[in-house]
C-alpha cells in the first residue's frame, strides 16, 4: 500500500511540474496577438498575403501620429529576422540600418507565448517586462 502511495504522488507531482513546450518555428507558425490590450500582433514565419516566409516576425502594432500629424507605425513595427536556442529568441530588425542582434527570453505553453516585449520599447532595448500572447 505503501509503494501504491509513493507511486500516486509521484505521478502527480510529475503532472504538476508542466515544462513548457519545446519552441521551434513550425510551432510559433502563425498569427499570436498580445492580451491585455489586444493591440500588437506577431505574425511568425508568414508574410502579410500568409505565403511562408521562414524565420521572420511581422510585427503590427498599430498606428499614431507623430509631431507633424501623420498617422505612422508605432514603434518597434516592422519585419525581424529571428532564431531560437532553446528559450531564446534573438531577434534582428531589418528595418534598422544596425546588424546587431538581440536575445529575449521566449516561452510556449500550448496556445499562449510569453516573449520579452523586444517589440514594444524598440530594437536594442533592455526588455522590462513580458508579454503574454495567444494563437489565433
Amino acid at each position: 500500500m505503501r509503494s501504491l502511495s509513493i507511486l500516486i504522488l509521484f505521478s502527480l507531482s510529475c503532472l504538476a511540474c508542466h515544462q513548457p513546450d519545446s519552441i521551434s518555428p513550425d510551432t510559433l507558425t502563425g498569427t499570436w496577438i498580445e492580451t491585455s490590450a489586444g493591440t500588437d500582433t506577431l505574425i511568425f514565419n508568414l508574410d502579410q498575403t500568409g505565403h511562408p516566409l521562414p524565420n521572420s516576425i511581422l510585427v503590427n502594432r498599430g498606428k499614431e501620429r507623430n509631431a507633424d500629424g501623420y498617422l505612422i507605425p508605432k514603434i518597434g513595427s516592422g519585419i525581424y529576422q529571428y532564431e531560437l536556442q532553446g528559450n531564446t529568441i534573438t531577434v534582428l530588425n531589418m528595418l534598422s540600418s544596425s546588424t546587431q542582434r538581440t536575445s529575449y527570453r521566449i516561452e510556449q505553453k500550448g496556445n499562449t507565448l510569453q516573449v520579452d516585449n523586444f517589440f514594444e520599447l524598440g530594437f536594442h532595448q533592455p526588455a522590462t517586462a513580458t508579454r503574454t500572447l495567444r494563437r489565433l
